[in-house]
Parts: C-alpha cells; sequence; structure tokens
C-alpha cells in the first residue's frame, strides 16, 4: 500500500539538518541579487563594463565549484565540505565589502562562486545517501522546497537592508551562511547501511549492469534541452514579454509568481502522488509539459494571458522533471562517482543559464516569438524522444521500477 504524505514527511527527519541548511542559506542570498548596483554604489570608480566583468566572475566561480566537488568530497567528508562552502561563502562577502582593487574584486567575486556552488552537489549527494531509494525523489522535491523558500525570501530581506545601507547586504549574507554552517556541523545525517556497499560500484544503486559512464553521458545529453529551455524564463523572461510583446513589467511578475506559488504549494504533494510511477514515465510526463508549455509561450502576441497558462504547464513540468532527474542519476550512479555526477548534473543546469540567452535573444529577434519557442518545443520533443529511446534499455538507463509503496501509513 501507498504510504501517506505524512509518512513520507516522517521519512525526511534523517536529512532535517541538511533541509535546515539549506532553505536558511538560500534566505542569505542578499548580497548577489543587488551585487550589480553594490558595487556601483559602494565603488564609484568601477565602469558599468568592469562591473558586468566582477558580477560574470562569479557564474565562472560556480562551474568550477561544481566540477570541483567530486574530487574533494573523493578525500574529504562529504559534510565538511558543505560546511567548508558555507563558511566560504561568508569568508569571501566580508572580504568582499572592504576590498576595493579590481582584480581582488574579481577573484574573490569567483571564490565567492565557488564556495556558493559547491554546496549544491554535495547536498544532493548526502540526500542520496541517506534517504532510501523509494522515497528519495520526494526527498528531492523537500530539497527543491527549501531552496525556492530561501530564494523567496532572500531578496525581500534584501531589499530592506539595502534601504537602510547597501553596507548591510555581505553582513546580512555572511550572518545567515555562518548559521547555516552550524546547524549543518551539528546535523546527524547517516548514510544507509548500504550506502557504501563496495558490490554497488560497477552499476548504480539500481544494481543492474551496464557501464555507469554510458549510463550517465547518454542521460546528461538527453536531458540537455531541459537545462536550456529552463533557463529561458529567468534569463529572458523580461526580454520577451517587455521588449518582444510590449507588455508592462507586471506580466513579468505575474510569471514569477504563478511558478513559485505552484512550486510552494504543489510540488510535494504533486511528487507524493507520483512515487508510485517509474523514472522513465515521470521524465516523459514532465518532458511533455515542458514542451507543451514553452510551445504554448510563443503564442502570447496573440492573447497576453496565455503567458499565465503557460507557466502554469511548462512549470507543472518543472515540479515533475527536475526531483526525478538527480534521483535517476543517483540511481545509475556508483558510490565512488555519486558526487562527481552530481556535480556535473549541476554543471549542465548552470551552462544552461549561460548559453540559453546568447542562443535565444538573437533567435526571437530573427525568427519572431511563435516560431522561436516553437522551435525550443522542437528541440525539447527531441529530448523527450530520445529521453524514451534510451530508457528503453536496461543498460543504458539501468533498473527501472516504480517506487516500493510499502510501509503505508493511516496519514495523507
Amino acid at each position: 500500500m501507498k504510504p501517506g504524505l505524512r509518512a513520507n514527511i516522517a521519512g525526511l527527519r534523517p536529512i532535517g539538518g541538511l533541509l535546515a541548511a539549506v532553505a536558511v542559506s538560500r534566505s542569505s542570498v542578499m548580497l548577489f541579487p543587488f551585487y550589480g548596483v553594490y558595487l556601483a554604489t559602494d565603488r564609484h570608480e568601477l565602469t558599468v563594463g568592469t562591473i558586468g566583468l566582477i558580477v560574470g566572475m562569479f557564474g565562472i566561480g560556480s562551474l568550477v565549484g561544481d566540477v570541483a566537488s567530486g574530487p574533494l568530497a573523493a578525500r574529504v567528508a562529504e559534510k565538511r565540505v558543505a560546511t567548508v562552502g558555507f563558511v566560504g561563502v561568508a569568508g569571501t562577502v566580508l572580504a568582499i565589502s572592504i576590498s576595493t582593487e579590481l582584480w581582488t574584486l574579481v577573484g574573490l567575486t569567483a571564490l565567492w562562486g565557488f564556495c556558493y556552488e559547491l554546496v549544491n552537489p554535495i547536498a544532493y549527494t548526502m540526500v542520496a545517501r541517506a534517504v532510501p531509494a523509494e522515497q528519495r525523489r520526494f526527498a528531492f522535491s523537500a530539497v527543491r522546497l527549501a531552496i525556492n523558500l530561501g530564494m523567496g525570501t532572500g531578496p525581500v530581506l534584501a531589499g530592506i537592508l539595502f534601504k537602510f545601507g547597501p553596507g548591510l547586504l555581505p553582513f546580512g549574507t555572511a550572518i545567515g551562511y555562518l548559521a547555516s554552517a552550524f546547524i549543518l556541523a551539528r546535523a546527524r545525517i547517516v548514510a544507509l547501511p548500504d550506502a557504501d556497499d563496495g558490490t554497488r560500484t560497477a552499476a548504480g544503486d539500481d544494481g543492474g549492469t551496464g557501464r555507469p559512464g554510458v549510463r550517465f553521458w547518454s542521460f546528461a545529453a538527453a536531458t540537455t534541452p531541459i537545462h536550456f529551455a529552463y533557463a529561458l524564463p529567468i534569463t529572458m523572461g523580461s526580454v520577451y514579454v517587455i521588449h518582444t510583446l510590449d507588455e508592462p513589467a507586471g506580466w513579468v511578475s505575474a510569471i514569477f509568481a504563478v511558478n513559485a506559488a505552484m512550486i510552494l504549494t504543489c510540488e510535494i504533494a504533486l511528487n507524493h502522488a507520483m512515487l508510485g510511477l517509474s523514472r522513465r514515465a515521470t521524465m516523459l510526463i514532465g518532458y511533455a509539459c515542458a514542451t507543451a508549455g514553452f510551445v504554448l509561450m510563443g503564442f502570447a502576441p496573440a492573447a497576453t494571458w496565455l503567458l499565465l497558462a503557460a507557466t502554469v504547464v511548462w512549470t507543472l513540468g518543472e515540479m515533475i522533471i527536475y526531483p526525478v532527474m538527480p534521483d535517476h542519476i543517483s540511481a545509475i550512479s556508483p558510490n565512488r562517482l555519486k558526487t562527481r555526477n552530481m556535480g556535473f548534473y549541476t554543471a549542465h543546469d548552470n551552462l544552461g543559464k549561460v548559453f540559453a540567452p546568447l542562443i535565444f535573444l538573437p533567435l526571437i529577434e530573427a525568427l519572431g516569438a511563435v516560431a522561436s519557442w516553437s522551435l525550443v518545443g522542437a528541440v525539447l520533443l527531441v529530448g523527450l524522444l530520445g529521453t524514451a529511446a534510451i530508457s528503453n534499455s536496461p543498460r543504458i538507463w539501468g533498473v527501472d521500477k516504480a517506487s516500493k509503496l510499502i510501509g503505508a501509513s493511516k496519514g495523507s
């Protein structure tokens, strides 16, 4: 029988400290949303181009942090790496607050991005080690909820602090990240007894045969369109609405409000309801929602309200597909490669945010809204068909069964 929602929430206790640390740290992301204006206000000698260079180094450092997380975790305990990442963020933003030299700011910003992003793949790996496979997808959705709760709070707090004085932002960020480091350091996150079982090093947790490298990279290739498409709302949403559609900025806010409201209120329940589905079925449903939602974005010139309808559809895809992707990676990755593969996964996502605007902006100017968003949908359809193809091969996809619905609870 299927366990109730209360039982699944109770199953999050082993990672409660991690979820709290993630929520507090993301609520403390105060400096970054205002970093450009902070530098312009506090460092009058910097030009606009120079500020762009400095801010851009955060992304470079983040990509390096993603890739470096695996080698670091192979030598140092994962929780210690994440704790050092939290402390590193606090230290670098405080150093930024007193730095005046250009190249010092460039280096510190890259280090800040490195420490900030270092935590993400480590957190996913700790979930994969501490939570049973049948509850893992639900746990990943809980991590996303903690992230989104924090990211909804941090900019609001930052706006309040900015009114009192931009110089308060580094200190607010540092205090929050030090608190996160303390919470995580005190948390007791224990790997499951079989998490380091040497018999599972040849295959992932699913125990199937096959080459783990082929499995991971084929999955990464098949999901590349997802990372590209879901980078578009956050990087190009305002440009599309205000510049292309010539609509007021309130529509941009409405898109983000609908997206955030759905994630915060529906994602946990939705993933609980879908636990009985295989990873393959879940991926394909999420991919289908993404494809339909982003195609619908292109029809907004005919009726602006379609922006919100499209947002509902692609947000459904986001809530379905983003918890199942790390769930699948943890299932197909040997224990020695879990952190490395999670690092590549988060780097893959960040690369989408780098390249999506570079490709989409000239595309929409040349082809228009309908053709451009239809092309995004076509790329997603190719990814959907690719995922369907590789998931038909157990050697490439792995053993994929619906979650074991045991330990039923009367809770709902």
